[in-house]
């Protein structure tokens, strides 16, 4: 938490009690949580008012120390900034957001075809859709 701290003084955003529990939560989550799931995450070991989340979820987007997602099911959904980027696999089904980790060299695959095309590949955004298989 001393790197959020830093990075909160060095964007002139003032780490408030409700503003570290909801970096906490975000830090510590496998998911994409939404606005309530933060909370509900957040009220199982300390008492946060929804309303005070939603106020620290809107302050910690605007000052870009979270990301702001909001995927093909409509909903809005947060994860921390600074983590690598990582593709997305949504169940349209359901609507569960799966991280999808790197290990087949996707993002090198992505880096050489932008290389190829005369590109530096600084950022990307790669979301996928599937419908869950039995088995």
């Amino acid at each position: 938490m001393d790197r959020l701290e830093q990075l909160c003084r060095e964007r002139g955003v003032k780490l408030t009690i409700q503003r570290r529990i909801v970096l906490e939560v975000l830090e510590a989550a496998t998911d994409h949580p939404s606005a309530n799931e933060i909370h509900r995450r957040a009220r199982h070991d300390r008492p946060v008012g929804a309303a005070t989340v939603y106020r620290a979820l809107n302050r910690l987007a605007a000052a870009g120390l979270i990301a702001r997602l909001v995927f093909k099911d409509g909903k809005v959904r947060y994860e921390r900034v600074g983590r690598t980027p990582h593709p997305h696999l949504i169940d349209v089904g359901s609507g569960a957001v799966v991280e999808v980790d790197d290990d087949g060299g996707l993002v090198q695959l992505m880096e050489e075809e932008a290389r190829r095309r005369g590109y530096r590949l600084v950022d990307y955004r790669l979301t996928m859709l599937g419908v869950r298989t039995s088995g």
